[in-house]
């Protein structure tokens, strides 16, 4: 059924930021099976925290861009450095920017919301809009969407990329955040949640997280996964020409508040020491931000030679290395799946996954049979892993990944179609699944 849906996404293009393929992919496959996106997206974003490029939204879809009146974020550093050299007169040294947990309520990205509510209120009204859609973070974006139907009564879909208040247990009570600000978060979010007509997630992990917090609201809790855009293979899928050196690959955040944070660095010094691997017949290949703390563990663990620290190219241009190499390193944060994994999968390279147990693992082991799995940070481990991929490829015994029946499942095309299933059967019908139902169980 035909529905004009107004999507808030901050993040879509011109930017290329990884938060803007979900939104993209969803757009693009909304338009194609007969439903007419039409999307609100930011017009000056800041471009300290997003990556500005020349990308455009797919033909055909309405895309009306709207000004940020305010940054809270560069007032609260200035008030900060204003508030740490009266103190610092005192001898009194502060721990953390107080500014920020009080004027960056829910986020930094507040400022787009007066402009935003008012376009979006004009499109809904223009548009004869039926739906509204909010892709999170930025999760100030959501506060529209609630102001917005309230106003129009319309119904609302809240899509969480990653969590908001709701984190992961080693993430809880840290020093940055100050439980009081934690507080305020899990308020605002239980008032989303409250509002939304459907909540969505990106893993089942983090679906049963969100279900067991709010279970007054479980019913309308689903997950969507990131999954991968087919349309970025290259021609050819099957494994193909590598580096001379073998060579291990990852890209952007390395998470290291996660457990096993130097595991793989310790298996390179270990396999180091064990005259295993040398800068002739190996390589790990970063491109990022964290250059400087990788440098700085490669110097102390004494594997400099072995690492090759470049920074972040543009996406499409890592989606044409990564086939190049031999092993592509997976870190997550759990209950978040690195949308690397998906890619690693989709592109055919076998993964070396230093991760908990739990979802990303069992997705490994049903598409990708040539991967390691290590969920107890063993440096031994994932030493003995990766000397034995070198060997196997040496052997050719490495199989491809199970790519066909992954796209299957996890294409965006396909996802997207399940997404818009799951809508006309929760909202957009009288007659609504019982609760707890999942339409998505693709392994």
């Amino acid at each position: 059924m035909s529905k004009n849906i107004l999507m808030i996404c901050y993040y879509y293009p011109p930017l290329i930021d990884v938060g803007c393929k979900r939104s993209l992919a969803f757009s693009k496959y909304f338009k194609k099976y007969g439903w007419n996106p039409i999307v609100l997206s930011v017009k000056n974003p800041d471009k300290t925290y997003c990556l500005m490029g020349t990308d455009r939204p797919p033909e055909g879809i309405y895309t009306k861009y709207t000004y940020s009146i305010f940054n809270p974020y560069k007032l609260a550093g200035k008030l900060n450095g204003l508030f740490t050299k009266i103190t610092s007169l005192f001898n009194v040294k502060l721990s953390r920017n107080y500014f920020y947990n009080l004027l960056c309520i829910p986020d930094i990205f507040w400022g787009w919301m007066p402009l935003a509510t008012f376009d979006g209120l004009k499109i809904i009204r223009q548009k004869q809009v039926d739906l509204i859609y909010v892709s999170c973070p930025p999760f100030s974006s959501a506060i529209i969407g609630v102001i917005l139907k309230m106003i129009t009564g319309k119904a609302l879909i809240i899509d969480f990329r990653d969590s908001y208040a709701l984190k992961p247990h080693l993430l809880r009570h840290s020093h940055a955040t100050p439980r009081l600000r934690e507080d305020i978060d899990l308020w605002f979010e239980a008032k989303i949640l409250n509002r939304a007509d459907l909540f969505v997630v990106t893993t089942e992990e983090m679906r049963n997280l969100y279900a067991d917090r709010y279970k007054q609201n479980s019913h309308k809790i689903y997950a969507v996964h990131n999954g991968f855009e087919a349309g970025e293979l290259p021609s050819t899928n099957r494994l193909g020409k590598k580096y001379s050196k073998f060579t291990i690959f990852y890209s952007g955040n390395y998470y290291f508040e996660a457990p096993g944070r130097y595991t793989f660095f310790e298996s390179l010094a270990l396999l180091k020491k064990q005259g295993r691997v040398n800068e002739r017949l190996f390589q790990f290949i970063y491109y990022g931000a964290q250059i400087e703390t990788f440098d700085q563990i490669a110097k102390r663990l004494e594997i400099e030679d072995l690492l090759v620290l470049k920074p972040l190219i543009p996406h499409k241009a890592l989606l044409k290395i990564i086939p190049q190499c031999h092993l592509h390193l997976i870190r997550i944060m759990q209950p978040m799946i690195s949308t690397k994994l998906f890619e690693a999968i989709a592109l055919n390279i076998p993964v070396l996954a230093i991760i908990p147990h739990g979802e990303a693992e069992r997705l490994l082991k049903s598409f990708c049979p040539s991967s390691y799995v290590i969920t107890d940070s063993s440096p031994q481990k994932t030493a003995e892993a990766i000397f034995d991929a070198m060997k196997k490829y040496e052997r050719e015994e490495i199989d491809d990944n199970r790519v066909a029946e992954f796209l299957r499942d996890f294409s965006r095309e396909s996802l997207t179609v399940k997404f818009m299933r799951l809508v006309e059967n929760t909202i957009l019908t009288t007659k609504s699944p019982p609760p707890g139902t999942r339409f998505f169980q693709p392994f």
